[in-house]
């Protein structure tokens, strides 16, 4: 009786490994000559990880005085099931001179997710879903440049440069292991101020640029832009919006836009916020992330 029981348990586990894997990956298309692991990933927003080429932030136009040091878990999950994760992230942002010049680093520490083999055919990815893993995120490097102050007939104009690095892991498809940059103009008017509360419409427009692995495409590229509406009280802060970017190639879902709503709870050092984003156009997941910031004044002070 042992016996039999021994037998059925091991025919049981090979039948569901069995039953796991994918009848058949020979039909993917490989863009390039090289590992097939990763050949047959297309590098592009919506055929990759929801980080893997970010749609920036929308910002408000300001350099501004205080430094962040952000710290949030960003859970995600795509539309439809099959990749749920959660992302550990760091933000950073220093003036080296007030109100005109800052640096910044953002840092997805580490995703850890689960992928089914559904949406690794989807993304063409060879190897079978292993269940709960863990994979490394990319580093983008950020400059703050503040080009013009709000006027009467002006609004605050700040200039953004970011380039984001190959730190990011290409594995189960969460990142590109290639880089890409942006740059655009954030801007920002208040429309209603008074001493509690203020109303601020933001925007941004620029260009976008990515490395491909496509042979015949070796970097993709589009327009960059965003607008927000932004209510600022004492306490807390509220804004919504949209953003995204458009690739020329039209190929691969290259043009993704999100809308997002994002909550700050105010005070004098301390700053906690949640952040609730989905995607409209070729970014097919959602996410509530959720942090604290420390926001301590910067020291380098503007000469008059």
């Amino acid at each position: 009786m042992m016996k039999q029981i021994t037998l059925f348990l091991i025919a049981f586990l090979i039948g569901n490994q069995l039953l796991a894997q994918r009848p058949s990956t020979n039909d993917f298309i490989h863009y390039y000559e090289g590992n097939k692991n990763y050949s047959t990933l297309l590098i592009a927003p919506g055929t990759l990880g929801p980080n893997a080429l970010p749609v920036p932030a929308t910002l408000n136009g300001r350099v501004g005085t205080d430094s962040q040091f952000k710290v949030s878990i960003d859970n995600y999950f795509r539309d439809g099931g099959g990749d749920n994760g959660h992302t550990l992230r760091f933000d950073f942002r220093f003036p080296v001179v007030q109100n005109f010049m800052a640096f910044g680093l953002e840092w997805n520490v580490v995703d850890y997710f689960r992928t089914t083999n559904a949406v690794r055919d989807y993304i063409q990815l060879y190897e079978d879903d292993q269940g709960w893993t863990n994979d490394l995120g990319d580093i983008i490097l950020n400059t703050y440049i503040q080009v013009l102050y709000d006027r009467e007939y002006w609004p605050d104009i700040m200039l953004v440069s970011s380039l984001k690095t190959t730190s990011g892991s290409i594995h189960d498809g969460r990142y590109t292991d290639l880089p890409a940059h942006w740059h655009y103009f954030s801007m920002g008017k208040d429309l209603i101020s008074s001493r509690k509360v203020n109303w601020r419409l933001n925007g941004m427009a620029g260009y976008y640029f990515w490395q491909t692995n496509q042979t015949d495409l070796e970097q993709n590229e589009g327009p960059l832009w965003g607008l927000e509406a932004e209510l600022d009280h004492q306490n807390f802060s509220f804004s919504v919006g949209t953003r995204g970017y458009n690739g020329w190639k039209y190929y691969g879902k290259d043009r993704p836009a999100l809308l997002d709503s994002r909550l700050v709870i105010k005070s004098k050092k301390w700053n906690y916020f949640a952040e609730f984003k989905t995607g409209l156009r070729d970014y097919l997941y959602s996410s509530f992330n959720i942090g604290v910031n420390w926001h301590p004044e910067s020291p380098f002070k503007l000469k008059k």
